[in-house]
């Protein structure tokens, strides 16, 4: 249990650097579509949303969960973005509604908040956790 919260310590401690890069790119994307273009909140949440989560896959799988496998790519890639999808699933009401009420960046600050931890936990369960191999016990 102790090596368990070790290694989710020091993973959790990148996927939080990984994702402080991340709003920094979520978040200028959605102020340029938001005050630019003048897109809607919940379509600039979209557009701004799936940007990041292409840089999110490159240094998650190289440097947070260090679990990038070549042979696997298309399996990895194909869950992470099923699991930022959920994200983005989660999220987007929060950006629709809070935006009615509060300014649409507060609404997409807490948007970001709410699928912060879903897609740590989606990413190290459904994409980037290594499956013990058959013949790791004999």
């Amino acid at each position: 249990m102790k090596q368990i919260i070790k290694n989710h310590y020091k993973s959790f401690s990148r996927f939080t650097v990984v994702g402080a890069m991340n709003t920094v790119i979520d978040f200028g994307v959605f102020a340029i579509l938001f005050y630019w273009f003048e897109l809607s909140p919940v379509v600039s949440h979209i557009c701004a949303f799936f940007v990041a989560l292409i840089n999110s896959f490159i240094f998650n799988a190289i440097w947070t969960f260090k679990n990038l496998k070549r042979d696997q790519l298309i399996r990895q890639m194909s869950r992470f973005y099923m699991v930022g999808i959920i994200g983005l699933l989660l999220s987007t009401p929060v950006v629709k509604y809070l935006s009615l009420f509060f300014h649409p960046l507060i609404a997409k600050i807490a948007a970001m908040a709410v699928s912060f931890i879903w897609n740590y936990i989606g990413s190290w369960i459904f994409v980037f956790k290594d499956k013990p191999e058959k013949n790791a016990l004999e």
